[in-house]
């Protein structure tokens, strides 16, 4: 693979505007994304997380290997939580930080490839991706995962392009991310899936040095991960097994695929102007990749680096409609696809900078990037108004008002008590020592991975018998997320005081409940 480090054209700015222009990308990502970070209630997964990240390294490990995802984010949550406390703001800022370490690798590698221009554009397009946004305002490991991968990419290129002379150390750096990847996020493996496809395609002759060495940092790699290898095969196998909760692979995943990563809207959603905006912006980035990438021919290096970006884009959405179609369960849920969306908005952002045209082309790039800022802007707008609603389910969780609407009319001591686990989660990042925060045991959720943590720890909030529980208060909160959780007293006897019903502001449909119940 004999690539050689092409030339560095760095626009009309001196070189100190790189450094300044990236500082004030990474502020103005951290305002978009941390905007109304403490307004939204935080839902099941984030409470999850951070009831998990409570617990020691090791209690950490041996909880998510009888759950979904690997321990390494919540390992440093874990840590992070001890400096800066379980305040949601402060726990989702860490993902808005892994973020702007992620647009760092962003801007190293495009320009590393095309110039100064071509990394400020692609910096405009992360900053205004809406799964990218949505997800750095969450509490999960997500944006670790995009900055690994994206950092990995990054030492890739450094070696292809023998920009580095360290290359032992590199190719050491690289097998570290590609196994911090893997202890992150499970779907991270399909990124290394792409640099392997782009390697063999580069050079087809299997006995290449740079792909020997590959495959020794792949095999280094490898061999940290090994201490996770079998619950990642334990989880597989389960899910195969048992099934899952996500549906099916459909035209309607696909598409609204593409809508979500646009706009933030599934394909019913996307309707009137906004449907021809979206069908617009994707046949013009469409038009502009293929153009641009055609262009590169002259440059065989550039066009080259230019098909790693696409393989890293392409396989991850690719590689897990795969892997979801019969005889396999499905996986396949935006969020998973997430590295894909991102190093795709990477691709897009690129293109719109490189494209020429022989006639008029400031006005087509002007009229290129209108468009672009419109749509995607317009789905930034529109994930910041649903807020922490589940793509899933459409679900709004509203918990944390809940809480506030219970403290405001309640007297101190008074505990609450949510009859589901899952409730429970999301309801202790606002337990304070005036209003305690407890679980009922449920018979049907004993066995669930997620659930296993407060089944081995009963002492710290988990009730058994919630009659002689209640009996030892004058009054007590009923928290649920279901009306027959809320309207069922803690005893037979025990009658109501007051109750509420929140209501989701877009579905109207009710969401959280509160009901107090005094003792007769």
């Amino acid at each position: 693979m004999n690539f050689r480090l092409f030339s560095k054209k760095r626009g009309y700015l001196p070189k100190w505007a790189d450094t300044c222009v990236v500082i004030v990308a990474g502020l103005l990502y951290s305002i978009v994304a941390g905007l109304f970070l403490e307004r939204e209630s935080s839902y099941f997964d984030e409470g999850f997380t951070s009831y998990l990240a409570r617990f020691s390294p090791l209690d950490i490990a041996h909880y998510t290997a009888l759950d979904v995802h690997p321990p390494l984010y919540y390992i440093v949550l874990h840590y992070w939580q001890q400096l800066f406390g379980i305040d949601v703001v402060s726990l989702r800022f860490m993902s808005i930080l892994w973020g702007v370490i992620a647009l760092v690798f962003v801007f190293l590698l495009v320009r590393k490839m095309f110039g100064s221009r071509a990394g400020y554009s692609a910096l405009v397009f992360v900053i205004l991706s809406p799964l990218f946004i949505r997800y750095s305002e969450a509490m999960r490991m997500y944006t670790m995962a995009i900055a690994l991968v994206t950092a990995g990419t990054y030492a890739l290129i450094l070696l292809a392009t023998n920009a580095t002379s360290h290359r032992r150390r590199t190719w050491g750096i690289y097998a570290l991310l590609v196994s911090a990847g893997m202890w992150t996020n499970y779907f991270t493996a399909f990124v290394w899936l792409a640099h392997f496809a782009w390697i063999v395609w580069e050079k087809r002759i299997k006995k290449d040095q740079f792909l020997r060495d590959w495959l020794i940092a792949i095999g280094a790699a490898v061999v940290l991960y090994l201490p996770w290898l079998p619950w990642l095969l334990v989880r597989f196998a389960s899910v195969q097994a048992t099934g899952f909760w996500i549906p099916p692979i459909s035209v309607d995943t696909i598409v609204s695929t593409i809508t979500t990563a646009t706009t933030y809207t599934n394909s019913s959603q996307t309707t009137n102007w906004l449907a021809v905006g979206v069908c617009l912006y994707v046949i013009l980035a469409t038009f502009v990749i293929i153009r641009v990438y055609k262009s590169l021919a002259a440059n065989k290096n550039q066009q080259a680096i230019f098909r790693l970006l696409i393989m890293c884009a392409a396989v991850p959405i690719i590689g897990l409609i795969i892997v979801s179609l019969p005889p396999f369960r499905s996986s396949f849920v935006y969020r998973y696809v997430l590295n894909g969306v991102f190093m795709s908005t990477i691709v897009i952002g690129c293109s719109f900078a490189l494209v020429t045209f022989k006639r008029n082309s400031l006005f087509k790039k002007v009229g290129l990037y209108t468009i672009a800022i419109i749509i995607l802007g317009t789905g930034v707008i529109i994930a910041k108004q649903q807020g922490n609603r589940s793509l899933d389910t459409g679900v709004k969780n509203m918990v944390a008002q809940a809480i506030d609407r219970i403290h405001a009319h309640s007297t101190p001591g008074e505990p609450i008590i949510s009859r589901s686990p899952y409730t429970y989660y999301t309801a202790a990042l606002y337990e304070t020592s005036e209003h305690p925060t407890y679980y009922t045991f449920s018979s049907t959720l004993n066995n669930i991975g997620s659930t296993h943590m407060l089944y081995d720890h009963p002492e710290k909030r988990g009730i058994k018998n919630l009659a002689q529980f209640a009996n030892q208060y004058p009054k007590i909160w009923i928290l649920a997320e279901d009306r027959h959780s809320a309207n069922t007293p803690p005893v037979a006897s025990w009658h109501r005081n007051q109750s509420f019903t929140l209501y989701d502001p877009v579905s109207h449909l009710p969401t959280a409940y509160g009901t107090e119940y005094v003792k007769p």
